[in-house]
């Protein structure tokens, strides 16, 4: 999973992530079959339909990150091309690692065909209209956006592609939420004309309290898949198991391990938002919005009590209405800094 947000991801900064990010009662796409197809000719790549590309992604951000969606209306026309072509490849992504119909051998080969994959795009050679978008978003940003975030994350799926996945502790968990998450805002603020050296620790950090802050959201369908994020010695303490939370048995204990996972993502949403300030344009508003719509979700936990497991299957969720009140927030908090 990912929060495929924070991109545009989120667009999931999305698994801006996580997004980019989440099967069960989430809807999915067709398994994406990488194999190592045939790379699309010269003349192919050249006369590709921008317009249809474009409407391939904004469906599939549509179906799976509508709140992505409505924040990356913000950026410019230019700016939201690239994010989206990040996004896109972000979320086929994170749909291999989840998809619901294939086996863990499938699963793993799926991934290691997706690193030639994307070797051959990085290197002007793609298989499909969303990865050609991908190489003329790198061509375009070529000297400030470089191949190792793509590999961070591919690693950070990998890590998923295991039965029964569990976290040890905290620290492991947040390296999950930098590889699947994290790096979106590394990939994100080459397009954003930031200022690497003060940009990238928060919006590391923003993805990060993204993905968190989705496995919170996603720990009734997590668990259907046989995944338990929340850190083993965190639930080991409070005589929590495993069985317990693939059954969906809530109890005292879990909450309070739950309530801690979210003070640590409202602590990175907070080192987010302070760091704001070294994006450049709109990008002090995007991040802003993206926090207090984050920050909803946190609230809504806390008014379930932290007791995020349910025997519907479906993700935490804000309405429609508490979107919008938490971008007025933003607005205004930026218009009227304190």
């Amino acid at each position: 999973m990912t929060a495929p947000g924070f991109l545009l991801l989120l667009v999931g900064i999305c698994h801006w992530t996580s997004a980019f990010q989440n099967v069960a009662t989430r809807l999915h796409s067709p398994p994406v079959h990488v194999g190592r197809p045939a790379v699309l000719k010269s003349s192919q790549s050249d006369t590709h339909d921008d317009q249809k590309t474009a409407k391939e992604i904004k469906d599939l951000m549509s179906k799976h990150d509508p709140i992505l969606l409505f924040a990356s209306k913000l950026l410019p026309a230019a700016t939201a091309k690239d994010a989206s072509a990040l996004y896109a490849w972000c979320r086929r992504l994170d749909e291999i690692t989840d998809d619901p119909n294939a086996d863990l051998a499938t699963i793993q080969q799926r991934l290691t065909d997706w690193e030639y994959r994307f070797d051959a795009l990085f290197n002007g050679r793609p298989v499909d209209r969303m990865d050609a978008a991908l190489a003329q978003c790198l061509q375009r940003n070529e000297g400030s956006l470089n191949e190792q975030p793509f590999q961070d994350m591919i690693a950070g799926m990998k890590s998923d592609a295991v039965d029964h996945r569990t976290v040890a502790n905290i620290e492991e968990l947040e390296l999950y939420a930098y590889q699947v998450a994290g790096v979106v805002g590394l990939m994100l603020l080459p397009l954003l004309g930031a200022d690497m050296d003060r940009a990238r620790t928060p919006a590391i950090a923003l993805g990060k309290a993204i993905q968190l802050i989705n496995i919170l959201r996603d720990a009734t369908p997590d668990a259907e898949l046989g995944r338990v994020y929340l850190p083993q010695d965190m639930l080991t303490s409070e005589s929590v198991s495993n069985e317990d939370i693939l059954n969906l048995k809530s109890s005292d204990g879990y909450c309070r391990v739950v309530t801690k996972v979210a003070d640590r993502a409202c602590e990175l949403l907070m080192e987010a938002e302070v760091g704001k300030s070294s994006l450049p344009g709109l990008g002090p508003l995007f991040v802003q919005i993206i926090v207090e719509l984050y920050r909803g979700y946190l609230i809504k936990l806390q008014q379930m009590n932290y007791d995020n497991l349910n025997a519907e299957g479906e993700r935490v969720k804000i309405s429609t209405l508490q979107k919008i009140a938490a971008s007025c927030k933003a607005v205004f908090a930026i218009s009227f800094p304190s």
